[in-house]
């Protein structure tokens, strides 16, 4: 046989399969982000302190969030051979994510009386490329490269949408929102982890247990009023812990185990833009031409980071 027959007797190597986005973890970042964005709007109804509302949105969530796992750990008792819970090993990534949402939401929520709600959500929401950065180092997950084009993308979109204030010029509010991002690029990387054991409902009850006993204690100590005192302030609380916590933090992390970190930080970022319509049309903040551009930009870098 001559090298020639040899040579075509071998088959072609297959190529790899592109690897698809689970369309359950999309859906879930996609409902929980639009959800999630409400979370400004809400806030700046309480007739509570920053810290009191922080805390009633996690004492509210506790409820939803315990039925929640109690509907998915029945319906996975079902799976025969599934592996038993380490939960000595969950016992510092749950605090750890615990104490990063305690710090997140307490700050973001004292950006919220400093700086717009358009600003707070940007700054804020810079959390998904430090988490990607995480990613990267902690998870070994290795973005597309149109994935850190579409995230500089929408970086500079939610910058215009900021209004293109220089780093010397910002506020107290903004540097509460900036200290909100370090916080929640911490909660999604101890989620993340999390993941691996729990599933999305349980990840998030666990975590809110802590974050709830954290603030609690927290604002009963820095706030003179912490029971709501009227009918809209209780609906912004229920609003804040049944919407924003226990279906948008519980639709995240679902996601956060189905989902590569990167298409996560990209839908995150969207935020912005839906926050300034909600802003505009509940509370009368004006959407400037800048904001429209910023927000234009960003559904751009969405159309790229797309999964295909």
């Amino acid at each position: 046989m001559t090298e020639t027959t040899a040579q075509s007797a071998v088959p072609p190597p297959r190529a790899l399969p592109r690897r698809r986005i689970d369309p359950v973890g999309l859906a879930a970042i996609l409902i929980g982000t639009g959800i999630i964005a409400w979370s400004g709007i809400f806030v700046r109804f309480a007739d509570v302190g920053p810290l009191s509302s922080a805390a009633w949105r996690l004492i509210i969530a506790l409820p939803g969030l315990m039925l929640w796992t109690s509907l998915t750990d029945r319906n996975d008792g079902e799976r025969p051979g599934r592996p038993a819970v380490a939960w000595k090993s969950l016992i510092w990534p749950v605090i750890g994510a615990g104490l990063g949402f305690t710090l997140d939401v307490a700050t973001f929520h004292f950006a919220l009386f400093g700086t717009s709600v358009t600003n707070a959500t940007f700054i804020g929401n810079i959390a998904p490329i430090f988490a990607v950065i995480g990613g990267l180092i902690f998870f070994g997950e290795r973005p597309e490269r149109r994935v850190w084009v579409a995230l500089a993308l929408a970086l500079a979109g939610g910058w215009v949408m900021a209004g293109l204030v220089a780093p010397s010029a910002l506020n107290a509010g903004d540097l509460w929102a900036l200290v909100a991002a370090f916080a929640y690029a911490t909660y999604l990387l101890f989620i993340k982890s999390v993941r691996r054991s729990l599933a999305g409902p349980a990840a998030t009850l666990w975590s809110a247990i802590v974050s709830a006993i954290a603030l609690i204690g927290w604002a009963l100590i820095a706030e003179p009023v912490f029971l709501p005192h009227s009918i809209s302030g209780w609906l912004a609380v229920l609003a804040l812990g049944i919407g924003s916590h226990t279906i948008g933090q519980g639709l995240t992390s679902i996601a956060m185990g189905r989902v590569p970190v990167g298409i996560i930080a990209i839908v995150l970022l969207a935020q912005s833009p839906i926050s300034a319509l909600l802003a505009y049309l509940v509370v009368g903040e004006a959407i400037s031409a800048l904001q429209m551009l910023g927000g234009g930009i960003i559904l751009a870098a969405l159309v790229i980071a797309r999964p295909r």
